[in-house]
């Protein structure tokens, strides 16, 4: 029942109501509390969890009968597809859809209603209008594969009525348009595998998927030239600003999302509100890279806007609020966004999710030298710490951190002795690792330890592989705390014009 339960909270009261006019209809002769309809508000009344095939049988038939109840759900799942296949259905959706989703919907029903018409027996009837219909929207909405099935027709239709010029006028149609659609799959193709491979693990990863991406970009650019297709440039921007971000140039890759937000919003076959939303997280993500907040802050609201809400992509862009907020010291913001999303359930978030909030809770308490809290926080068993050369390691070094900031050595030397049971560590967590080594067999003394640990703070300084990213799981920089801890140099060119970091008690 899950599947039917979902379907019908996903309709929209207009749907719903035809729905119900659709039902009364086919029992007519029957009472008007029928099965089906009894079925349908059972399930509607359920808000949160659908009820069980055994539960609905009894309440309708007295009784499990599951053959009855099996047959009686697929009936109503008929009844519901018809609906959502009406135009009264897609037409009423207004503002909950995006106009270039209704009318690949609306297209598509006209082709089958076109070819209903065309293989109908008895007497037959000019389509010409209808096919010139199917055709002008698939151009208007670039849905290429739609438009070369419709000029086959025509081709052909137009060869018998008018002759051979006729019929190499749409071919010579057909063939451009072809060569359209085969781009776009290409297109498509190469952003999926962009996607696929982007979470590389080495440098010589990064080389191989670096390659890809100019190779896919400059063979699109070429093919695509003169066909002047927006929903093709869409997808190579798309991989332009993919590899700007993994070449590090960030500035240029806000500024390919700039474009690729108005060729988006300019161009009404590329126009989703999801795609618009995903632009501005990307925006956000550029900004907080650069160091400004107050832009990156403003980007993922404007994502949050246009994305469902609690969705993973609207959590997504609520996790760059959070870090705008919390890098520009506006703890209690950061507070109320993480107190919001824990006021939901596990289930509700999901555990990973639910998880890296408690995570983000305990670095604002950090921040706020509230150590006991930190503490009580990162003693609960998380889904992050299967993440093992992620978000594991960022907990056990703040963990490290706390237990320093109460002069707890001993339970601290512990932790860093844990630190190297992680197999596959990042270069900057082997220097971080290697920087807790230190200090702890310096008994956490920092008169012994400055002018060692000068040495490795330079190469988290001064590293390209080594330095802080502030969309990582580690949101207090290392090197930031260990200027302020052990006194060692800090210097900030690597965080563009970020806001210089400093522990609330040293602003």
């Amino acid at each position: 029942m899950e599947k039917l339960h979902t379907l019908l909270h996903n309709l929209t009261n207009p749907q719903l109501k035809l729905l119900k006019v659709h039902l009364r209809y086919i029992s007519i002769r029957k009472e008007p509390d029928t099965q089906l309809i009894k079925l349908a508000e059972l399930l509607i009344r359920e808000k949160v969890e659908a009820p069980s095939l055994e539960f609905c049988s009894g309440a309708i038939y007295g009784k499990m009968n599951y053959p009855a109840i099996q047959k009686l759900k697929s009936r109503l799942m008929n009844k519901i597809h018809q609906v959502l296949l009406l135009d009264h259905g897609m037409e009423n959706r207004g503002g909950e859809q995006d106009e270039l989703d209704r009318y690949v919907l609306l297209i598509r029903r006209k082709v089958t209603l076109y070819h209903t018409l065309l293989m109908g027996v008895g007497r037959r009837i000019n389509l010409d209008g209808e096919s010139e219909e199917i055709i002008r929207l698939s151009k208007k909405y670039e849905l290429f594969s739609v438009l070369c099935e419709q000029l086959k027709y025509k081709k052909l239709l137009s060869g018998f009525r008018k002759g051979k010029k006729a019929f190499v006028r749409v071919n010579d149609d057909l063939m451009f348009y072809k060569r359209c659609n085969d781009v776009l799959d290409k297109a498509t193709d190469y952003y999926h595998l962009a996607v696929i491979n982007s979470d590389f693990s080495s440098n010589s990863d990064k080389k191989i998927y670096q390659a890809f991406l100019r190779d896919s970009i400059a063979e699109l650019n070429e093919e695509s030239r003169p066909l002047k297709s927006p929903l093709i440039s869409y997808y190579i921007k798309n991989l332009e600003a993919m590899y700007y971000e993994s070449s590090g140039n960030i500035e240029v890759t806000r500024d390919v999302c700039k474009e690729l937000l108005t060729i988006i919003e300019s161009n009404i076959s590329v126009c989703r509100k999801q795609r618009i939303a995903v632009v501005y997280n990307q925006l956000a993500c550029c900004d907080i890279r650069l160091g400004d907040y107050g832009r990156a802050l403003d980007n993922a609201q404007s994502a949050q806007k246009y994305f469902i809400r609690n969705s993973a992509n609207y959590f997504s862009a609520l996790d760059n609020q959070f870090l705008a907020h919390f890098y520009q010291y506006n703890f209690d913001k950061c507070k109320a966004i993480c107190n919001s999303l824990l006021k939901n359930t596990r289930e509700e978030v999901g555990d990973f999710r639910y998880a890296k909030y408690m995570i983000y809770q305990a670095n604002v308490l950090f921040m706020l030298q509230r150590f006991k809290e930190v503490l009580q926080v990162l003693n609960l068993k998380m889904e992050l710490t299967k993440d093992k050369i992620g978000w594991d390691f960022s907990i056990r070094v703040l963990t490290i951190q706390t237990l320093i900031a109460l002069e707890r050595y001993e339970d601290a030397s512990r932790h860093v002795s844990g630190l190297i049971k992680h197999d596959a560590l990042r270069p900057r967590d082997k220097i971080i690792y290697r920087i807790l080594k230190m200090i702890e067999r310096q008994g956490f003394e920092e008169s012994r330890l400055k002018e060692k640990l000068e040495v490795e703070n330079r190469i988290l300084l001064s590293d390209k592989n080594c330095l802080w990213d502030p969309l990582s799981s580690e949101l207090i920089p290392f090197e930031k705390w260990l200027s302020l801890q052990y006194k060692t140099s800090f210097q900030d060119v690597q965080y563009a014009n970020a806001k210089e970091w400093s522990l609330v008690q040293n602003k």
